[in-house]
């Protein structure tokens, strides 16, 4: 097999870079988006919790210490870094649309508490603006685009839609197979192409294992 050039559009760890280039891959990577963790005030006591990313999780344990609470969050990265700083998940969904309907139909009116950032999908507060029960949002972080002309690669990793975009402001996937972490971002990614693999969960262990997947057929 040729050279196969993969980038991800998020830098991922030492452990999870020599993941990928175990797969035979030749790696490179950018930050499309950079988050910025904000000053903030909440009070979680006795609240159930919902937290939309890994950057949700790492800004506000960043500031806060506690445990006991309910937690509701998006993606299987948010669920491990929650339950590695002592949180119990009761449900992990792969998109924010699916959790709001799972928070509607099974928990009473206890108050929620949203961690999230400023560039978040609309679909929570909605959901629960429609069910008129009440949502506490507080914005974490800030998300900014980190757009870079990057050239021509044989694949592309995909955190995000709004990594998607910021990838897209300078850079083509017309020659590339793009790999999504999880539904939200594929949906995102099929605006603009047709050759996308999704992840099975969205971890970053399970989108490295697509790769390994796609590239054994190359071979």
């Amino acid at each position: 097999m040729l050279e196969f050039r993969l980038l991800s559009t998020k830098c991922l760890s030492v452990e999870q870079q020599n993941r990928l280039i175990q797969t035979g891959v030749s790696y490179s990577c950018w930050d499309f988006i950079k988050s910025t963790p904000t000053n903030f005030k909440a009070n979680p006591e006795n609240k159930s919790l919902i937290f939309s990313s890994q950057n949700a999780v790492k800004s506000v344990f960043n500031q806060f210490r506690f445990r006991g609470n309910n937690c509701y969050c998006v993606g299987g990265e948010t669920q491990k870094l929650l339950e590695e700083n002592g949180q119990k998940v009761v449900k992990m969904t792969q998109n924010a649309s699916i959790l709001a309907d799972f928070i509607l139909k099974n928990t009473k009116k206890e108050p929620f508490l949203f961690f999230t950032g400023n560039q978040r999908m609309p679909a929570i507060e909605a959901a629960f603006a429609r069910e008129n029960r009440s949502l506490e949002v507080v914005e974490t972080y800030t998300s900014s685009a980190q757009p870079k002309a990057m050239g021509n690669y044989d694949a592309v990793l995909f955190y995000s839609p709004s990594g998607v975009e910021s990838y897209l402001q300078n850079n083509s996937l017309a020659d590339s197979t793009s790999f999504a972490i999880g539904e939200t971002t594929a949906q995102s990614l099929k605006k603009y192409t047709d050759n996308i693999i999704t992840a099975t969960q969205p971890t970053i262990e399970h989108l490295i294992a697509a790769v390994r997947k796609y590239t054994t057929t190359l071979a």
